[in-house]
C-alpha cells in the first residue's frame, strides 16, 4: 500500500496511506502548511510557530486511534479520519485572527462555509491545475463529500460521531492543547491524553465519558481554560492581531485585498506592506514588535449592565466599533488606526464556543447518564470563570496611554 510514515513531535511516527496519504498531497491540504496554528501569538511565545497542517495530521491520527478504542465500524470510523483530517481546510490566514472581518466583510468566506466549499469541490482556494479534487477522492472511497463536508459542523447522522471532532471531549481539542503547550512551551496545557482515549464511550447514540475518567476530563477542561487566558487571548497577542486586523480593514475599504481569504500568512503580510500608508505602517509594526500598549484593560464587572450592552454592540457592529475608535484617537489627538478596541469575552464565544461546553455526559458505574456539572462542581467553577481576566481593551502608541486613561469611558459612554 502507498503512503509514508510521518514523525509528529506530539503523536511520534504516523503511518499515512490511502485515502489520507491522497488527501495530504493535495494543494489545498499542503497550503496549511503556510499558515499558522496560532495566529501571532509567535510574537509572544517564539516556538508557537506550528501550522494548521500538522494540528490536522494530529486530528486524523487522534481520530484513528479514538475509531478503535470506541469500536466505530470501518465505514464509521473512515468518515470521522476525514472530517479530523479536514475540519481545518477552510482557514485562512492567521487562522483565527480575521474573524470579525470574515463576519463583516465576507461572510461566505469564513474558515467553516469555505471549508465545507472546498471539500465538496465548489471552490478551488489555491486556483492549482490539479486543486478542486477533494470531493473526489473522498468519492473514491465511498464516502459521501457532503456528509464529511456536514461533520466539520459537528452534524452526523449519529451524534456521537459529531461529538467526537465538535464536542466536549473531542480530538480537535485534545490534539490542539497538547500540541499548543508543547510549542508555546507553557505548561498549562498538558493532559492525560492517553486516559481520555481510553475513559470515551459509546452510549446510546451518544459520546460519554466512564465516571473513572472524570478526573481526566476535568484535567483537561482547566488545561483549556487556563491556555485561553495564557496563551489564546494573551493581550499582546490581542494587540498585534488587532493592529494586523486594521491593517486588512482598511485595505478592504479602499478596495484591495478581497481575496485575501486565499492567501497564506506570508502573502498576506507582504500584500498589505506592498499597499504602503497605514496598512503598511501597522503590518511593519507587527513584523519588527513595535505594537501598541494596552492603555485600558477592564474585567466584565467593572461595567454596568448598560455598558456591557453598549460594548456588545460595537462588538457586532464593525462599523460602530471603527466609530468608537475614531472617537477616541480624536479625542486624544491620535490619528487614524491609532487607536484599537478589542474585546475578549464576545470575540472568545465566537472563535471557541466549545470553552463554556461543561455538560459533558457521563456513564455512571449504575448505569445512569449525567451531565458532568451534576457530577463534579468544577465544571460549574470553570463555567463562572472569566477566560480571560479583561474583557475589553483599548490600545494605541505609548504616547497617547496616559490620556486615553483619563477620557476613555467619557468618549465610550457619554
Amino acid at each position: 500500500m502507498t503512503g509514508k510514515i510521518i514523525h509528529d513531535a506530539i503523536h511520534g511516527s504516523m503511518r499515512v496511506s490511502g485515502m489520507t496519504f491522497d488527501i495530504l498531497k493535495t494543494p489545498e491540504f499542503q497550503r496549511l502548511r503556510h499558515i499558522r496554528q496560532l495566529g501571532l501569538a509567535y510574537i509572544v511565545y517564539p516556538g508557537a510557530n506550528h501550522s494548521r497542517f500538522e494540528h490536522s495530521l494530529g486530528a486524523w491520527n487522534l481520530a484513528r486511534r479514538l475509531s478503535q478504542e470506541v469500536g466505530l465500524s470501518e465505514d464509521e470510523g473512515l468518515l470521522l479520519q476525514a472530517g479530523a483530517l479536514l475540519h481545518d481546510i477552510g482557514h485562512g490566514p492567521f487562522s483565527h485572527t480575521f474573524e470579525s472581518i470574515y463576519k463583516h466583510y465576507v461572510r461566505e468566506r469564513d474558515h467553516m462555509r469555505l471549508g465545507q466549499d472546498i471539500i465538496t469541490g465548489r471552490t478551488n482556494i489555491t486556483g492549482e491545475e490539479d486543486g478542486g479534487r477533494i470531493g473526489e477522492i473522498l468519492s473514491g472511497y465511498g464516502l459521501d463529500p457532503k456528509e464529511v463536508a456536514q461533520l466539520i459542523l459537528g452534524r452526523a447522522k449519529r451524534p456521537y460521531l459529531g461529538q467526537m471532532l465538535h464536542g466536549g471531549v473531542d480530538v480537535d481539542q485534545l490534539d490542539y492543547l497538547v500540541r499548543d503547550a508543547h510549542y508555546t512551551g507553557v505548561a498549562h496545557g498538558i493532559i492525560d491524553l492517553e486516559r481520555l482515549l481510553k475513559v470515551l464511550r459509546i452510549y446510546g447514540e451518544e459520546l460519554v465519558v466512564d465516571e473513572k475518567g472524570i478526573e481526566a476530563v476535568e484535567g483537561m477542561m482547566v488545561a483549556r481554560s487556563l491556555m485561553y487566558s495564557r496563551v489564546y487571548f494573551h493581550h499582546t497577542v490581542k494587540i498585534a492581531e488587532g493592529m494586523l486586523t486594521r491593517a486588512l480593514e482598511f485595505a478592504l475599504e479602499e478596495g484591495h485585498l478581497w481575496d485575501f481569504w486565499r492567501m497564506t500568512d506570508c502573502r498576506v503580510l507582504v500584500e498589505l506592506e506592498d499597499l504602503e500608508g497605514l496598512p503598511a505602517e501597522l503590518v511593519r509594526g507587527v513584523k519588527y514588535r513595535k505594537l501598541y500598549k494596552a492603555a485600558v484593560m477592564i474585567s466584565a464587572e467593572e461595567l454596568s449592565a448598560e455598558e456591557k450592552r453598549e460594548l456588545l454592540t460595537a462588538y457586532r457592529n464593525v462599523e460602530r466599533r471603527q466609530e468608537l475608535e475614531r472617537n477616541l484617537a480624536g479625542a486624544v489627538g491620535a490619528g487614524e488606526g491609532e487607536v484599537i478596541l478589542e474585546f475578549s469575552t464576545a470575540d472568545l464565544m465566537l472563535s471557541e464556543p466549545r470553552l463554556k461546553e461543561t455538560d459533558v455526559k457521563v456513564l455512571l458505574e449504575n448505569g445512569e447518564v449525567q451531565p458532568l456539572s451534576r457530577v463534579t462542581p468544577l465544571a460549574n467553577a470553570l463555567k463562572r470563570r472569566q477566560t480571560p481576566r479583561w474583557a475589553v481593551m483599548i490600545a494605541s502608541p505609548e504616547k497617547h496611554v496616559r490620556k486615553l486613561k483619563e477620557v476613555w469611558r467619557r468618549v465610550l459612554f457619554s
